[in-house]
């Protein structure tokens, strides 16, 4: 059965519909390696004149072809199947960083074509700036294949406009980032949290024609450490967007003080920052020698170093705590690690796991699993192409987007 919302500000229009059906069929198409107009008609229920007359609109649109199946047949001729073509229409995505900022092309296989960096400035009008110079300059020769751009935002943001009520790793407050990267474009801009962002990509661009994981946890873990909740299917999100906030809640209550102005939150422990300040403050810098970074310190423990262990082996244990508080609220089926932890998830899943023990019923842990991102580094700028293309496909129960009159609208001028 197909599941469709009804919204009661606006009239069902026969276009609607009609959009509708084409972004369903052009999902099914995208989720699938192998599907025949025959498994679209079993799969939807639509009958073969339906099924006929939306293949033939899509086709006509340059969005997919017809092949000859690669599986055998055990009669007659090999069964033509339809293929989403990747290339026909594009996303951009960008995340910024406290590092600076990535800005990709991506097809509707979330395959990346292009990528810009832009290096960080203190000033965030001169960076948002050139962030979106560099975005216009690298759309400039799309033209209508342009989907929209997806922006990954850190900290409390308003998903529909890009405005940062406060990002404390950047020392952001009250920024109009989002009005500032779409001045003068008319592109469609999407935003979103970069951890929700994470979550996005680990359920969208899943295997071909695999599961994706239904009730999961996702966990950012860089400058500050931000959690993604999906649960049934559908990212949670709050009354305002700012839910599963984990990274702040309390871990000591007379721990250290974090950016947030709490004290003891779970970021000032299991983030790439707290790592690294650990390490330093074990291994204070000689000789005028920089303090080392998180790949820095994994590579230390790999090679037997007892004070990069002795980090790892503490920064895990208060992941684990964490994790157990996850478990706890949620019951997940997984939660899924990116950034430092998954690069050093067999040195330190153990010890995560001994925390983990601990505090969760043996009954739950049965069912849990802790997963490394099946995309590393390019989790959260994956899950901004996710979100373009969340809107353009059948509506996900994910996430949903803003609507028309929320979002930015046009083409990205030339620069």
């Amino acid at each position: 059965m197909v599941k469709v919302e009804l919204s009661s500000r606006r009239p069902l229009l026969k276009s609607h519909l009609r959009q509708a059906n084409d972004r369903l069929l052009l999902n099914l198409i995208r989720q699938s390696s192998d599907l025949s107009r025959a498994d679209i008609m079993r799969l939807t229920g639509f009958p073969a004149s339906s099924v006929t007359y939306i293949v033939k609109r899509i086709m006509s649109a340059g969005l997919v072809y017809e092949t000859r199946s690669e599986r055998p047949s055990r009669v007659g001729r090999q069964p033509v199947m339809l293929r989403l073509k990747p290339e026909a229409l594009i996303a951009a995505g960008v995340e910024i960083l406290r590092s600076g900022a990535r800005i990709i092309l991506a097809d509707l296989h979330g395959a990346i074509l292009a990528q810009r960096a832009v290096p960080w400035e203190a000033s965030h009008m001169i960076f948002l700036v050139r962030v979106r110079e560099a975005l216009r300059a690298l759309t400039s020769n799309i033209g209508g294949r342009l989907l929209g751009v997806g922006v990954s935002l850190p900290g409390t943001i308003n998903r529909n406009t890009g405005y940062v009520f406060a990002a404390e790793n950047l020392g952001w407050f009250e920024i109009d980032a989002g009005g500032i990267l779409a001045e003068g474009a008319t592109a469609k801009f999407y935003f979103g949290n970069d951890a929700h962002l994470g979550a996005l990509a680990e359920r969208w661009f899943c295997e071909p024609g695999g599961k994706p994981l239904e009730n999961f946890v996702y966990v950012v873990l860089r400058e500050g450490l931000g959690t993604g909740v999906v649960l049934e299917g559908s990212l949670l999100l709050g009354a305002s967007g700012e839910a599963s906030e984990f990274g702040h809640t309390t871990l000591y209550p007379d721990g250290r003080r974090c950016l947030c102005g709490s004290t003891g939150c779970w970021e000032e422990y299991g983030s790439q920052r707290a790592l690294e300040r650990l390490y330093a403050e074990r291994q204070p810098a000689q000789g005028g020698q920089s303090a080392l970074n998180a790949e820095q310190i994994i590579q230390l423990a790999r090679h037997g170093d007892v004070p990069a262990l002795a980090v790892l082996k503490e920064t895990a244990g208060d992941l684990g705590l964490g994790f157990a508080n996850l478990n706890a609220a949620f019951n997940p089926e997984a939660i899924v690690v990116g950034d430092y932890l998954a690069a050093a998830w067999d040195l330190m899943k153990d010890w995560v796991w001994d925390a983990v023990r601990l505090r969760a019923p043996q009954r739950q842990l049965r069912l849990l699993r802790i997963l490394p991102s099946r995309h590393g580094t390019d989790s959260t700028i994956l899950g901004t192409v996710a979100l373009v293309l969340s809107s353009f496909f059948a509506p996900s129960t994910l996430v949903r987007g803003p609507n028309e009159a929320e979002a930015r609208s046009a083409v990205l001028p030339s620069p």
